[in-house]
């Protein structure tokens, strides 16, 4: 579950949109390739043991490919327990190694997300990890893969935290269920199979097609997931295997939340400990946590002018304020809880104080107007095909708020994980066997990266598949606040390097 811009996953539509321009400038070296239509792939039958792809140019215009990479088309079952039932197209990528003579081997590439297309790695991987040929899927409902889309609307109706009184409860359910109804794949049928399990079938399909024995594996944040379900499938087919940002799917709704609010307390503690260091801090020698509620008080009593990219400010909304920005700069996160305090917006805006109405986690504006889609990519419920995280009740919300409280004394929760409990009271259901421990049927063990504060996926994710996988788990702690990164670490990149050269060694 990724937080580059996300940072933290956005859930407005101008988020969704920042987001994606941050992924774009981060890849200096992206450059547009010919975007002319790739020749169709030929398309393997449900029950042939290797399929074939037909390479061609890229026609991804509104975030041109890398050069030097490749497209295709593999088609797959839209459910796998009903291979006859129908198929969906899925974008396939593939970036050779720049020395074939000095090739070390395969990487596939679960992207991060979701919502990442599967490329988008590639550039990093190339860059730390050369020598390796690359390869990767859209993931399911996402770009080129029969892309999950929603109505905007509905979009915007789903608070970061869930309310805790019956009547917006009620209504919340209200939403949810019309929101799911909204939601469109092509085919129409892959709306329900956006699993990890089946994009990890997905994934082996893809490695028969392209007659590989033996590949490696690499996963951020949510394409974490589906790696641990393909080494659980197929594991025999993969030397060594990098999970960087990890997802464990053997936890409750409850541990879900309030773990990902204990990290994102520890981001806190953190900036408050630099808070007290460093004369940059605007909050330098103030009570950090103090100046914090004050923020959220004055935001609540509607002191504080314009939104927070279209969300009206409240004290939820000051809360993911401090998630989105203080990754990216505890300089800027405490400059702008200082205007928060004093009733100042630190994103600008000429909006008068509680201008707007909405509450919290709606948008500032009706889909439709100043050119905001009826409809949008909006991927986030791929989560609820394989977390069973809807919260189903007033009661459960509120017991959820106190524990995430407990955990997270000063932020009081995180609202990347908390959203999620919203989102899926609509749907997906989760998959069979969803929430079952990791395990890996490869030789050789497992790499878990994790940093020590990160806001999207805490180190306790990692220490829990650690203790599913066993021995067969390596982990690693990356000294850094932040949500992935781990690789531009020296030492960790030297790490992860050797440990890929001993897994593709040749058995003697």
């Amino acid at each position: 579950m990724s937080a580059r811009g996300r940072g933290l996953r956005p859930r407005t539509i101008v988020l969704a949109t920042l987001a994606a321009a941050a992924c774009a400038t981060a890849l200096p070296a992206v450059a547009s390739a010919d975007l002319t239509a790739a020749r169709p792939a030929a398309h393997p039958t449900p029950d042939s043991p290797r399929g074939t792809l037909t390479w061609g140019s890229c026609d991804r215009p509104d975030m041109p490919v890398q050069k030097g990479v490749q497209c295709g088309t593999l088609r797959v079952p839209v459910d796998w327990s009903e291979p006859r039932s129908g198929t969906v197209a899925l974008r396939a990528y593939r970036f050779k190694a720049a020395d074939p003579a000095k090739k070390k081997g395969t990487i596939l590439n679960f992207p991060s997300g979701p919502g990442e297309t599967g490329d988008l790695a590639f550039a990093s991987l190339r860059k730390h990890l050369p020598g390796y040929d690359l390869i990767a899927l859209d993931p399911r409902g996402v770009g080129q893969s029969g892309r999950l889309s929603c109505a905007t609307d509905k979009i915007l109706k789903i608070p970061y935290v869930p309310p805790t009184d019956g009547r917006r409860f009620r209504a919340l359910e209200k939403n949810q269920r019309a929101f799911w109804k909204t939601c469109t794949t092509t085919p129409a049928g892959l709306k329900n199979h956006l699993d990890a399990s089946s994009n990890a079938r997905d994934a082996e399909a893809l490695r028969k097609a392209l007659r590989l024995e033996r590949i490696n594996l690499y996963g951020f944040s949510y394409g974490t997931l589906t790696a641990e379900r393909y080494l659980g499938l197929y594991g025999d087919h993969v030397g060594g295997s990098v999970l960087e940002g990890v997802m464990n799917p053997a936890q409750s709704r409850r541990e879900f939340v309030t773990t990902a609010a204990r990290g994102m307390e520890a981001v806190f503690d953190r900036f408050r400990e630099w808070c007290a260091e460093k004369q940059a801090c605007a909050l330098h020698g103030k009570d950090v946590a103090s100046v914090f509620r004050k923020a959220q008080r004055t935001a609540d009593a509607g002191r504080v002018p314009g939104s927070l990219m279209t969300t009206p400010w409240s004290s939820v909304t000051v809360t993911r304020y401090f998630e989105l920005m203080a990754p990216r700069s505890f300089k800027e996160t405490a400059d702008g809880l200082a205007k928060l305090s004093r009733g100042e917006n630190p994103m600008g805006g000429g909006e008068r104080a509680g201008q707007g109405g909405q509450e919290p986690g709606q948008g500032g504006q009706e889909p439709g107007q100043g050119g905001t889609p009826k409809t949008t990519p909006y991927a986030d419920p791929v989560v609820c095909s394989d977390f069973d995280l809807s919260v189903g009740s007033a009661g459960r919300a509120r017991r959820d708020l106190a524990a995430t409280r407990a955990a997270a004394p000063v932020l009081g929760f995180s609202t990347n994980s908390s959203n999620y409990t919203s989102i899926c009271l609509g749907g997906p259901h989760p998959a069979e066997g969803s929430g079952k421990p990791v395990t890996s049927r490869s030789a050789h063990p497992t790499m878990l990266l994790s940093n020590t504060a990160d806001p999207a996926t805490p180190s306790a994710w990692a220490d829990g598949v650690a203790r599913q996988l066993g021995g067969k788990a390596v982990a690693v702690r990356t000294e850094k606040v932040g949500h992935g990164g781990g690789l531009d670490d020296p030492r960790t990149r030297s790490r992860v390097a050797a440990y890929l050269d001993r897994s593709n060694r040749p058995a003697r």
